[in-house]
């Protein structure tokens, strides 16, 4: 008896100093992401002020984008997003629709398989309207370590968000980092990311998008998504200002 009671006390001191481990080792994870947050917000900021060295002036573009999310999750691991939108010119006109399906398939809890595609179309005053087809593929890795959620992405597509005539044949890998915090006992999460497009098939670097947004919730399912994103051009000197209003319903 007395040996099975040392043999109880061993395993519970065992017990006691995995759990202590375990501890340490999250609270040292969510420590590396608050002190890598401001890194991000600083690289963000650089990037957003950097000088080009062109020496003809920057060119400031704005643009309004309005949108909403269906989320639906037909099986456990599968989601399928069906987002309309609507994007506006400076003068507050209509400059495009669209309409987009994501699928995200996610075997294993960190893991997501992305698959896109986006049907625009775009009306011309002095040309007849355009419709334009865009797909994509790709990854996604994303945990949570306390209240943070950070992630990395990697995207193919078979162009940019706003094409060109020179840019129509050409490809894009877009890699993608980003984080969100959910702030205790709020409705708010705020979240930062940066993204970098990079043109095939020559691998030049495109242009950089910074953004910054917060997501509400209003009740149950339902959000509502205040972003706004910086896309530096680094082969032209033009900066595009874009804010953007969503909603999002999760069924």
């Amino acid at each position: 008896m007395i040996f099975l009671s040392i043999i109880d006390l061993e395993l519970h001191r065992v017990n006691i100093s995995i759990k202590r481990h375990n501890t340490l080792h999250m609270k040292s994870r969510i420590y590396f992401v608050k002190k890598s947050t401001p890194w991000l917000l600083a690289g963000l900021f650089l990037l957003l002020n950097a000088p080009k060295g062109h020496t003809q002036e920057t060119k400031h573009v704005f643009q309004g984008r309005t949108y909403f999310t269906l989320a639906i999750k037909p099986i456990k691991k599968l989601t399928i997003d069906v987002i309309p939108e609507i994007r506006f010119d400076e003068q507050f006109s209509i400059s495009k629709y669209l309409i987009e399906t994501e699928l995200t398939y996610k075997p294993i809890k960190i893991l997501h398989l992305l698959g896109a595609y986006r049907f625009t179309i775009n009306p011309r005053e002095k040309k007849d309207t355009e419709y334009l087809h865009r797909y994509g593929f790709g990854l996604k890795l994303r945990n949570s370590f306390g209240r943070w959620k950070p992630a990395l992405r990697i995207t193919y597509t078979n162009y940019a968000d706003d094409p060109t005539d020179k840019k129509r044949e050409d490809h894009f890998l877009r890699y993608k980092a980003s984080v969100k915090y959910n702030i205790k006992k709020s409705k708010i999460t705020p979240g930062l990311g940066l993204q970098l497009f990079h043109q095939l098939p020559d691998f030049i670097a495109y242009k950089l998008r910074a953004n910054a947004g917060l997501d509400i919730k209003l009740f149950k399912k339902n959000y509502i998504a205040v972003i706004y994103k910086a896309d530096i051009f680094l082969q032209e000197d033009i900066y595009k200002h874009i804010v953007c209003l969503g909603y999002e319903l999760k069924l």
